[in-house]
C-alpha cells in the first residue's frame, strides 16, 4: 500500500528525511515533550506526530492542539496522523481551522500504512510518550496497533528507535493531572457555553457533566469555576516491576530516554 496523500505531500516538501514521533496515552513529562517538539520545529526539522487513539485524546486534554494551534509554530515541518476514532471528537474541527497538514487512517487491519512507514526515507522513529501498556506490547511482540506495528516493524527494519516510557524508573514519580472536575455543580451555578467545545453537558435533574474526550485544555473552565474545575494536580505514582523490566530488555534493542532533554539530540545525531 502507498503512503497516504496528504502524507505523501509532506514528505515531497521537505528537503531532509523526517522524523516518525509516535504520540500514545502518557501525560507523564507532557509539557516537557511538547517543550522538545517545538524546539525541533523552530530548526526545520520535519516531524510525523502519529497519535494512537489513546494518544491523541489524552494530548487534546493536557492542551496539546490548543497551544500548538495558537503557537507561531512553522507548519510547514508538522504532519498529524491519526487513527480512526479521532475523527468523532473536536480535533479535526480545531485542524480544519488552520494550515497543519493531517491524515486521518481508516480501519486496516493489516497495518499497512505503518508497515510503509517503517520502510520508507525516514531519519529515525521515536516514541514520547510510550505507555506501559505499549512497552509491553513491544516487549512481547504485540503488533495490534498502528504504533505498535510501526515500532516492531522499524525494529525489524534497522531504523533508529527512542523511546520516553512512562514507567522508566523503580522509584514513584510525581506526575500533573489534566482538567477534571472536582465538585459536581448545577446549571444554576455553570453557565456550560464556557465551554466552547461540547466538553460540558447539561444533565436530566439540572447537573452538569465534564465529557473529558471533547475538552480541548483550554482551561477556560478552571479560571472561571476554580472551585469546580482543576489542571494539573499533581499525583504520586508507584511504577509496577513487571513495567520497569520491560523498559530494561527494550534497552538492548532501541535508545531509551531517561529525561525528555535527550530527544532533540537523539533526533539531530
Amino acid at each position: 500500500m502507498s503512503l497516504i496523500p496528504p502524507f505523501s505531500s509532506f514528505l515531497s516538501d521537505q528537503t531532509t528525511p523526517s522524523v516518525l514521533w509516535c504520540y500514545t496515552g502518557g501525560g507523564h513529562f507532557y509539557k516537557e515533550i511538547f517543550d522538545q517538539l517545538r524546539k525541533a520545529n523552530r530548526e526545520s526539522i520535519p516531524i510525523c506526530i502519529i497519535f494512537s487513539n489513546a494518544g491523541a485524546l489524552v494530548a487534546n486534554r493536557y492542551g496539546f492542539f490548543w497551544k500548538i494551534i495558537q503557537s507561531d509554530c512553522r507548519k510547514k515541518y508538522i504532519h498529524f496522523m491519526f487513527e480512526d476514532l479521532v475523527a468523532q471528537y473536536n480535533i479535526k474541527d480545531m485542524l480544519q481551522e488552520t494550515d497543519f497538514s493531517y491524515s486521518i487512517l481508516s480501519k486496516d487491519p493489516t497495518f499497512s500504512v505503518a508497515m510503509s512507514l517503517a520502510n520508507s526515507e525516514i531519519r529515525c522513529i521515536i516514541a514520547c510518550p510510550l505507555t506501559a501498556n505499549s512497552a509491553s506490547k513491544l516487549v512481547l511482540g504485540i503488533t495490534d496497533s498502528m504504533i505498535s506495528n510501526l515500532l516492531s516493524t522499524g525494529l525489524k527494519s534497522g531504523k533508529r528507535i527512542g523511546i520516553l516510557p512512562t514507567d522508566a524508573t523503580q522509584q514513584r514519580i510525581k506526575t500533573k493531572l489534566p482538567i477534571k472536575q472536582i465538585n459536581f455543580a448545577s446549571s444554576n451555578q455553570i453557565d456550560i457555553a464556557v465551554c466552547k467545545f461540547n466538553a460540558l453537558k447539561e444533565t436530566p435533574g439540572n447537573k452538569v457533566q465534564f465529557i473529558p474526550q471533547y475538552c480541548v485544555g483550554c482551561q477556560a473552565c478552571v479560571k472561571k469555576y476554580p472551585n469546580i474545575f482543576s489542571y494539573g494536580d499533581e499525583i504520586d505514582v508507584q511504577i509496577r516491576d513487571v513495567d520497569f523490566q520491560n523498559i530494561q530488555k527494550l534497552s538492548t534493542e532501541l535508545t531509551v530516554f531517561q529525561s525528555p532533554d535527550e530527544i532533540l539530540p537523539f533526533i539531530k545525531h
